[in-house]
Order: C-alpha cells, then sequence, then structure tokens
C-alpha cells in the first residue's frame, strides 16, 4: 500500500486529503471531536513540509442536495483552532453534489481542478468501504497514498483478527443482521466466545437456524427489549474478564436514551477493567464510550463502522485496493 511518508510533497505542494468529517454536529457545535482528531497527525505533517493540505470529506445524507446544517465549512473554527489559520483549506460537503456517490470521474475532476491539488491522501478509514468519487475515482487521476491513520486501522485490525491473544472475545450489537452476518460468521470462525447484543441478537433468533457453540445471545431484556437485561449483562461481564483480547462493534442497547444504556455502559466497563488488549469500531460505539467518559480507556477506538466490518469479512476494501493493498 502506498502511503504518506512515500509521497512527494514539498514547498507549495497542494494535498487533497480525504478526510473523515461525519460526526455528530449541533446548530455548530461539534459533539465527538474523536474521530476529527485521528487525522491531524497527517495534516500536521504535510503543512510541516510547507505544502498546504485541502480537506475533503462528507457530513450526513445530503441526498445530493445543499443543506446548511449540513456544510462542513461549519469545521472551519475547530481546524483553525489545531492547525492555524491559513495553513489548510477545506472544501463544501461532497455529498451536496449526487455525484460524489456515483463515483463519477468528472466529478473527480472537477474536485481536483477547483482545489488545484496534484496529490491525494486518504486519511478517511471510515467511508473506504464507499464506491465514491472522493474514495476510488479520485486515484485514477492523482497519486494516490494512505494518510498515517488509515495505515494504523488497517495494521490494528489486521494484527487483532490475525494475531490475537487468546481467549478473543468479539461482541457484536446494533441493528442490520443482514449486513452483519458476513462478519459475525468471521467472527464465529476466529473467536473463543462471539457475544451479541442490541437489535442483532434478536434479529438472530428470529432469522437463524445455526447456534453455534461459541455463540452468546441475550438471555433477558430490558423493557421494550431496547436494551439487554440484567442477566445478560452479568453473563457477558464473566465472559469478558477471560479475554486477552477484545473486539467490540456496535451498542448493546438503544444508548441515546438514558433508560437503555445501561447494557453498553457495564460491557463498555467490563472491557475496560478488563487486561484484555481491546478494540472497538463503529461511530455509535465510540459516541457511546465518548458520552461515558471511557473512550480513552481502550485499546484502539477504530473510526469505522461499517468499514471495520467489511474489513474484517473481506480482508480489503475498495478504498484500500486502489492504493495497492489486497489484504
Amino acid at each position: 500500500m502506498q502511503i504518506i511518508s512515500q509521497a512527494p510533497i514539498v514547498q507549495g505542494t497542494r494535498v487533497l486529503v480525504r478526510y473523515d468529517l461525519d460526526v455528530p454536529v449541533k446548530k455548530g457545535e461539534v459533539l465527538e471531536k474523536y474521530r476529527l482528531e485521528t487525522g491531524l497527525d497527517t495534516l500536521n505533517y504535510i503543512i510541516s513540509k510547507g505544502a498546504i493540505p485541502v480537506i475533503c470529506g462528507h457530513l450526513g445524507k445530503p441526498d445530493g442536495k445543499a443543506i446548511k446544517e449540513l456544510s462542513t465549512l461549519q469545521f472551519i473554527p475547530f481546524f483553525d483552532k489545531k492547525l492555524g489559520k491559513n495553513t489548510y483549506e477545506i472544501t463544501e460537503n461532497l455529498r451536496f453534489d449526487p455525484r460524489e456517490e456515483e463515483n463519477n470521474l468528472d466529478f473527480a475532476k472537477e474536485l481536483i481542478s477547483k482545489t488545484q491539488t496534484t496529490l491525494y491522501i486518504n486519511e478517511s478509514f471510515a467511508t473506504s468501504h464507499r464506491k465514491h468519487a472522493s474514495i476510488v475515482a479520485v486515484t485514477s487521476l492523482l497519486p494516490s497514498f494512505a494518510g498515517f491513520r488509515l495505515v494504523k486501522e488497517v495494521e490494528t485490525i489486521t494484527s487483532a483478527l490475525t494475531k490475537p491473544q487468546k481467549p478473543l472475545i468479539t461482541i457484536v450489537g446494533g441493528a442490520k443482521i443482514e449486513s452483519k452476518l458476513p462478519t459475525i460468521n468471521k467472527f464465529l470462525e476466529i473467536s473463543d466466545a462471539v457475544l451479541l447484543g442490541g437489535k442483532i441478537g434478536i434479529e438472530w433468533q428470529a432469522t437463524q437456524k445455526d447456534f453455534p457453540k461459541n455463540l452468546y445471545l441475550p438471555t433477558d431484556y430490558a423493557k421494550n427489549k431496547l436494551d439487554i437485561g440484567s442477566l445478560t449483562i452479568e453473563g457477558y461481564t464473566q465472559i469478558i474478564s477471560t479475554a486477552k483480547t477484545i473486539i467490540w462493534a456496535g451498542p448493546l442497547g438503544v444508548y441515546t436514551d438514558k433508560n437503555y444504556i445501561l447494557g453498553t455502559k457495564k460491557i463498555a466497563q467490563a472491557i475496560v477493567n478488563s487486561k484484555a488488549f481491546s478494540l472497538v469500531g463503529g461511530g455509535d460505539t465510540v459516541t457511546a464510550l465518548n458520552m461515558l467518559g471511557l473512550l480513552d480507556k481502550v485499546g484502539f477506538a477504530s473510526t469505522g463502522g461499517g468499514a471495520m466490518l467489511e474489513f474484517v469479512s473481506k480482508g480489503t476494501l475498495p478504498g484500500l485496493e486502489v492504493l495497492g493493498y489486497h489484504g
């Protein structure tokens, strides 16, 4: 894989940086800065070379329309504070144009022309499973490289999957079992125990016929089945205490409601209190950990949700393949 340290970045080079800007924002206030902060090493590296990073990315799902609340220009105060004024540039939300999600080559050409960039850096692992213009098409037009954080994501996840200290315990929450089934099956192959929570646990019981010995499902739930129950928390906590490596993707209940955050909170505390190396992933998981004040207590928090799950099941991603990575 082509990496940033190999990029010919010199004084005056204008570098297009695909960044992860899809974070919770309310009335211009950034509610969760972790994902914005993970790529700062790459931006500072470019600036240290006397070059100019041109940050591009998306926020939310504007469906090809300009929506003021989803403007990426509202991140200017954040980057001014972290990088300094006039050291970088930032484009408007790429998804304001429907061609971004169509992987349209003409859109990629226009993006390069407007930004006057001559190099490309992918620093958005969380979007690298998408065949979008700023992830794939652009790499056919500019010399392209992986940013420091993107490399770290790939190396850390690969290590946890291929060289984990045993026992390896994996935890999968959230919803949409159809999209997570390949990942769960992969986890069942390599894990000593797979713990399901959230809507995933309910959906497995309703749709799947196989119940492998290393698969654990909730035995009880909180009201309306919107969180795992106390017996499940107790059982899962015991299993987690035996782990040497833990991989966690997806909250175990509707964590945004204080009535249904207990399961996620207790499992997060169990992970933090264990002596295991912990790898957690996904926007919701990171946001939940941030709310609980535990984000800096885990071993490694991946910025990718869907991207991490697809990487687990397939061993690569479209945005990595175009940089020369094939697992």
